[in-house]
């Protein structure tokens, strides 16, 4: 999960500045996987030990996608955690952050999203969830949920001085990322057909065994979000069918 983005300092952020950084390799990765695909892709960003607003690496797991929804599997989901944790890293530093595209022209959150935050880390103390849309519109809120809680939407910005030395490594390939995202892509990008049924809940064998990320898992039934999905799913037929113009 390491970065070769942070072997250079990061630029020091202005008193009160409220922003999500992103390192360059991150921010294309995360473009790549943005229009490489045709439905919405999840994942984690994994961020510096002494910034937990920046951004390192974009890494994802296992995930059933669609136009609209993202369901990762718990068992890559605690992998992935397993190897953070090899690494030295803390939940801070790869479990706060959601990352994930929309297929369309819009980065607002849907309904779904808003649904799947709260489920997924409405337990952490803070966590952002931050949206990209194919026209590079982003969307990004941190909200505290310890004490009274409150949420703030961030500005969101790539740190495009650290380009220039990750290029000049004599070790850096760019055709080589290119090779281990399209790897990573079909691995662990799956599509599956858009369904306004209710979700299944999950077997009585997996309730008791626990997951390692419940909230992400196909365990909640969806029946008051019937509607509500059958209208954000028509909203994103129309933000790709729309034209965005000059």
């Amino acid at each position: 999960m390491t970065s070769k983005n942070s072997i250079r300092p990061r630029p020091r952020r202005r008193c009160g500045q409220a922003q999500l950084l992103f390192a360059p390799l991150a921010w294309l990765k995360l473009q790549f996987f943005c229009h490489l695909g045709e439905t919405e892709i999840g994942g984690f960003g994994i961020t510096a030990k002494d910034d937990p607003l920046y951004v390192e690496d974009f890494v994802t797991v296992r995930q059933q996608t669609s136009m609209m929804t993202v369901v990762m599997e718990d068992e890559a989901i605690a992998d992935f955690s397993d190897r953070c944790v090899d690494q030295g890293l803390l939940p801070q530093n790869y479990l706060r952050i959601w990352c994930h595209t929309h297929p369309g022209i819009s980065a607002d959150p849907s309904g779904v999203d808003e649904e799947t935050f709260a489920r997924a880390f409405g337990s952490c103390d803070w966590a952002v969830m931050f949206i990209l849309g194919r026209t590079a519109k982003t969307y990004a809120r941190l909200s505290f949920h310890v004490g009274p809680g409150t949420s703030v939407q961030l500005a969101v910005n790539v740190d495009w001085s650290g380009w220039p030395m990750t290029l000049a490594d004599p070790q850096f390939s760019m055709a080589q990322q290119l090779a281990d995202w399209q790897i990573e892509f079909a691995a662990n990008i799956h599509h599956r057909q858009e369904s306004f049924l209710p979700v299944l809940k999950a077997s009585n064998d997996s309730a008791a065994k626990g997951s390692a990320w419940e909230p992400f898992a196909p365990s909640w039934e969806w029946t008051d979000l019937d509607q509500e999905l059958l209208e954000d799913f028509e909203r994103h037929e129309r933000f790709l069918n729309a034209d965005p113009g000059p």
